[in-house]
C-alpha cells in the first residue's frame, strides 16, 4: 500500500515536492510511520521503482522461458504489462520524473533492468518478425511500452477490461505492422 501511494504521489509531483506525511496521509498512517518500514523517503522512491520493475522482468523471463509459441509469449507479456499498468502507475513514468533523486548507481541498476526487460520483448518480435532489422524492432517495442504506460495518464472513464482489450489489441497491432510502413 505505500509503495502504491508513494507511486502515485511521485508521479503526480516532483520527488521534493512530496513529504512523508502526504504519503501517510493518503496510506491512511501518520508520516514518520513509513520509517518503519522504509529508511529514508528516498528508499520508498527506490522501492517504487525498483519493485514494479523487477515484476515485469521476472515474469517476461518466466513467460519467454515457459511459452514456446512466440506470439502466444509476447500477448501474455503485454496482458501483463497492461495489467500491472492499469493496478498501478508505471515506474518508468516515476523514473523518468524522478531518477535524479535516484543514486547513481541504483539509477544504472534500474537502467539495465529496462533493458533486460526490453530485450525479452525484442526477442521474442524478432522471432515472429525476422523481416525488420533491429532498430525498427527496438522502435516498435518502445512505442508499444510508450503507449502501454500512457494508459495511467489517461482517464477514459471506460471500463478497464475494455481498456484492457484495447491497448492489447493496438500492441499487437503496433508490433506486427508490416514492415515497409515503418
Amino acid at each position: 500500500m505505500l509503495i502504491k501511494v508513494a507511486g502515485e504521489l511521485f508521479n503526480e509531483r516532483a520527488f521534493d515536492a512530496v513529504t512523508t506525511e502526504m504519503i501517510g496521509a493518503r496510506a491512511g498512517v501518520t508520516g514518520p510511520a513509513l520509517y518503519r518500514h522504509f529508511p529514508s523517503k528516498q528508499a520508498l522512491l527506490i522501492a517504487v521503482l525498483e519493485d514494479p520493475l523487477d515484476e515485469l522482468l521476472t515474469n517476461a523471463r518466466k513467460t519467454a522461458a515457459e511459452v514456446t509459441d512466440p506470439r502466444e509469449a509476447l500477448e501474455a507479456m503485454i496482458d501483463y504489462h497492461v495489467a500491472r499498468t492499469l493496478e498501478n502507475v508505471p515506474s518508468t513514468l516515476v523514473f523518468l520524473k524522478n531518477e535524479h533523486n535516484v543514486p547513481e548507481d541504483e539509477r544504472h541498476r534500474m537502467r539495465r533492468m529496462m533493458r533486460l526487460y526490453t530485450e525479452e520483448w525484442t526477442g521474442l518480435v524478432t522471432r515472429l518478425r525476422p523481416d525488420l532489422s533491429d532498430a525498427q524492432t527496438c522502435l516498435l517495442t518502445h512505442a508499444v511500452f510508450s503507449m502501454i504506460n500512457a494508459v495511467a495518464q489517461f482517464n477514459s472513464g471506460l471500463d478497464p477490461d475494455i481498456v484492457a482489450r484495447a491497448i492489447r489489441t493496438a500492441a499487437i497491432n503496433a508490433l506486427l505492422i508490416p514492415a515497409d510502413t515503418i
